[in-house]
């Protein structure tokens, strides 16, 4: 199992994980590459900045991987992932103090996930895999947004516009740009969702 072939890549997450839970690094790779974007899309929604989003998704991982011995098969393994970058972001939050005036002000009533911290290692090549296939189902699912949402979300999270840049390409508010992308992400989230529980 030394290559990542259409045979590994079909396989369930439960059958993944139960890879992954015996050291098969390649299940780890193909969890990552399944959920990355959705993931990202889900902490975008607590956090604006995009180099912090990169690097709460990057822990979320990390946080998941490190504990796959908690993870209830009973549950749909998305949902539980989500929740851990949920968490992992709630924190940053807490952490940062909310310094950042970018960064959205959601309430945080659960913030404590009960995973532990472990050291960020953003060097590791395992996790720059980027997935095509995930990729695309992105750009069809922005596709399908209404139009007030579609160029925006285009550019923030396809083109990697800042929100201040939108806002004079567009010549709109930069609130109105926030709360369109907040909407967009919104959308997005729930749409990768269902896809994930339809796989």
């Amino acid at each position: 199992m030394a290559k990542t072939g259409s045979k590994l890549t079909n396989l369930s997450d439960l059958e993944l994980v139960a890879m992954a839970s015996s050291g098969e690094q390649t299940a780890f790779l193909i969890l990552y590459d399944r959920y990355k974007t959705g993931v990202s899309l889900h902490v975008g929604g607590f956090i604006s900045l995009r180099e912090e989003v990169e690097d709460v998704v990057l822990e979320s991982f990390q946080k998941a991987f490190s504990q796959l011995e908690t993870y209830n098969p009973d549950y749909k393994f998305s949902t539980w992932l989500y929740r851990i970058a949920r968490n992992t972001a709630f924190d940053h939050i807490e952490k940062s103090g909310r310094v950042n005036s970018n960064m959205p002000t959601h309430s945080i009533d659960d913030a404590d996930s009960g995973v532990n911290d472990i050291a960020t290692n953003a060097g590791n090549p395992e996790i720059a895999v980027i997935s095509n296939q995930e990729y695309e189902k992105v750009v069809a699912a922005i596709a399908g947004l209404p139009e007030t949402y579609r160029k925006v979300a285009q550019m923030v999270l396809m083109d990697n516009y800042g929100y201040q840049e939108v806002s004079q390409e567009l010549d709109i508010p930069l609130n109105t740009v926030r709360t369109r992308v907040k909407r967009g992400r919104e959308m997005l989230f729930k749409l990768l969702e269902t896809e994930d529980e339809n796989d």
